[in-house]
C-alpha cells in the first residue's frame, strides 16, 4: 500500500473509531459499553503494534519467580481496572499475557486467567471503574465519596480472597513451577526491556490521556466512551497511516459476540425493566445485602452484567449505598462464574482465541465459579458486617 493510501486509510479508520459513541447512542444506557467494546480492542492492538505490550510484559517478567510474577500481573490488572476501567484492563491484560508468561501455553492460560480475574474483581472500587457501576450508581443517586466509602473494604476483601485462591490453585497445578525467566538472565543488559521512545512514547501518552479523560468524564457523569474513542482514533489512525496496522486487523479485533450481546440487552431493556419494577426492594440490613448480591450475581452470570445493570438501575433507584454495592458485587465478581457473564471476560477470551491460546467455555465453567463464590462471600461478608 502506498504512503498516500495508508494515510487515507488511517484517516478513515480514525474517523470510524472516533464516531463510535455517536453511532452507539441509539442503544441508550448501553450505548457507552457498546462503543467501548468497539474502540478498546483497537486501542490494545495499536499499543501492541507500537511495542507497549512487549515492554509491559518484559517489565513484569523481571519478577524472577513464576508464582510471584503471576500475582504481580494480577495486581497490575486489579489497579488498571480500578483506575482505567475493567475493559482497558481486560484488553491490555489479554494482550500482554503471552509476553508475561513466555512461550509455554499452560502458563499463558494462567496469565490470561489472571487478567480476566483482575479486570473483573478490580472494577468495584470506583463508580467509573465499570460501566455497570455507572448505570446503577447513577440511578441510585449516590455520590462518589459515599460510594467509595462503602465499596473500598469489600473491594479489598474480594481482591485478596481471589488472589489467595489464584495462588493456591496455581501452586497446586504445578504448571508454573518450571516456567519463566531464569534469575541470572534478568541481570544481563540484553534482557532488560527498552522503554518505548519517539512515536511509541507519544502513543502511550495519548492512550493515558484517554484513560484520564474517561475518569474525569465518569466523575462528571458524562459518556466515558468519548475520551477513549478520541484517543483510540488518534492512536489507531496513526498506526494505520504509518503501516504498523492494517484496517482489516483493526476490524478483526472487534469482539462481535460481545457486541451482539450488548445490542440484544438494549432491545430487551423494556421487558427487563418491567420485571424489575415488580421485584420487592431489599431492606438495608445484612439480609438485604445477601439478597441484592444473589440477584445481581444470578442475573449477570445467566444473562450478562450489562442487562443486569439495566435491571438494577430500575430496581435499586433510591436504595441505600450498601445495597447498591452488594448488587454490584454480584454483577462484578459473581459474574465471573460464566464465560458470558461479563463483557471483560468475553473480551479476554476473544483476544486469547485470536492469539491461538483458546480458553474453552467448559473449562471456564469448571473453574471460574470458585473465584466468583470466594470473592463474593468475602466482599458480601465485609459489607454486611459494616451495616449497623
Amino acid at each position: 500500500m502506498t504512503a498516500h493510501r495508508t494515510h487515507a486509510a488511517g484517516l478513515v479508520v480514525a474517523t470510524a473509531l472516533g464516531m463510535a459513541p455517536l453511532a452507539a447512542a441509539p442503544l441508550g444506557r448501553l450505548g457507552s459499553p457498546f462503543a467501548l467494546l468497539v474502540v478498546l480492542p483497537a486501542l490494545a492492538l495499536a499499543l501492541d503494534a507500537y511495542g507497549w505490550s512487549q515492554a509491559a510484559g518484559a517489565v513484569i517478567r523481571r519478577v524472577p519467580e513464576p508464582m510471584a510474577r503471576l500475582l504481580a500481573a494480577y495486581a497490575v490488572w486489579l489497579a488498571t481496572s480500578a483506575l482505567l476501567t475493567l475493559d482497558v484492563a481486560a484488553a491490555a491484560g489479554a494482550t500482554v499475557a503471552a509476553e508475561v508468561a513466555g512461550p509455554d501455553r499452560p502458563a499463558q492460560r494462567w496469565h490470561l486467567g489472571a487478567a480476566m480475574l483482575g479486570a473483573n474483581v478490580g472494577s468495584l472500587l470506583f463508580p467509573f471503574s465499570n460501566l455497570t457501576n455507572l448505570v446503577v450508581v447513577g440511578a441510585a443517586g449516590i455520590g462518589l465519596t459515599a460510594y467509595v466509602a462503602a465499596a473500598w473494604l469489600p473491594q479489598v476483601g474480594a481482591a485478596a480472597a481471589c488472589g489467595l485462591l489464584l495462588a493456591w490453585r496455581a501452586r497446586r497445578s504445578g504448571v508454573l513451577a518450571t516456567v519463566g525467566v531464569q534469575p541470572d538472565a534478568i541481570d544481563e543488559p540484553s534482557a532488560r526491556p527498552a522503554a518505548p521512545s519517539g512515536p511509541s512514547a507519544w502513543v502511550g501518552l495519548i492512550a493515558l490521556a484517554g484513560g484520564s479523560g474517561a475518569v474525569v468524564a465518569g466523575i462528571a457523569g458524562a459518556d466515558m466512551a468519548i475520551p477513549f474513542a478520541l484517543a483510540t482514533a488518534v492512536v489507531v489512525g496513526a498506526g494505520v497511516a504509518d503501516g504498523r496496522l492494517t484496517p482489516s486487523a483493526v476490524a478483526c479485533a472487534v469482539p462481535i459476540g460481545a457486541l451482539a450481546l450488548v445490542a440484544a440487552a438494549a432491545v430487551l431493556n423494556g421487558p427487563l425493566a418491567g420485571a424489575a419494577v415488580a421485584l420487592p426492594r431489599p431492606p438495608d440490613d445484612p439480609l438485604g445485602v445477601v439478597v441484592a448480591l444473589i440477584v445481581g450475581g444470578l442475573l449477570a452470570a445467566s444473562v450478562n452484567n450489562l442487562p443486569a445493570a439495566a435491571v438494577g438501575a430500575i430496581w435499586l433507584a433510591g436504595s441505600p449505598v450498601s445495597i447498591v454495592v452488594a448488587y454490584l458485587v454480584g454483577t462484578n465478581v459473581a459474574a465471573i462464574a460464566t464465560p458470558h457473564g461479563s463483557a471483560a471476560t468475553m473480551l479476554v477470551r476473544s483476544i486469547a482465541t485470536r492469539r491461538e491460546v483458546p480458553l474453552p467455555a467448559i473449562g471456564h465453567l469448571r473453574t471460574a465459579w470458585r473465584y466468583a463464590l470466594t470473592g463474593s462471600v468475602a466482599a458480601g461478608g465485609l459489607l454486611a458486617a459494616g451495616i449497623r
